[in-house]
């Protein structure tokens, strides 16, 4: 479950996993801008997961906070560690080639293996908690399986 937004309109400082459905149904409704980026996640999360080969995926940014209408969304992939971007279906590439996924999808997606070292994800994720003014706010961890 999450925590409500803070006076800021973010998540607290932290990692909140959740599942995919709670993940819809707490950030894709509301404003037109959200259905439509919830839509474009759907198909997103429905490409991830024809890899067979992710482990973690965060959110983070202003799709996740209270904004009306979000930017766009960021996320951070985490394959697993025997996953070749040379094996990835014709119709999930896309994923992996940061400016077509940006026009596709409205979204700024990053990807590592889970073999990256603990010590750098926590500082990748340390920093994906600060916004563009240093306040600090919360990441979610979607549960796809």
């Amino acid at each position: 479950m999450l925590p409500e937004f803070n006076i800021d309109g973010n998540l607290p400082e932290g990692i909140y996993t959740i599942g995919a459905e709670e993940f819809f149904n707490s950030f894709s409704t509301g404003s037109g801008r959200r259905k439509w980026l919830g839509r474009q996640l759907h198909e997103l999360f429905r490409l991830v997961k024809l890899t067979g080969k992710v482990e973690r995926v965060f959110v983070w940014g202003s799709f996740i906070s209270a904004k009306e209408s979000p930017n766009d969304v960021d996320l951070l992939l985490l394959m697993n560690v025997d996953f070749q971007l040379e094996e990835v279906s014709e119709e999930c590439k896309c994923l992996f080639n940061y400016g077509e996924a940006r026009v596709r999808f409205n979204a700024d997606i990053f990807w590592a293996k889970s073999s990256i070292d603990n010590e750098i994800l926590k500082l990748w994720l340390d920093t994906y908690q600060n916004t563009k003014d240093f306040k600090r706010r919360g990441i979610v961890e979607v549960k796809l399986l």
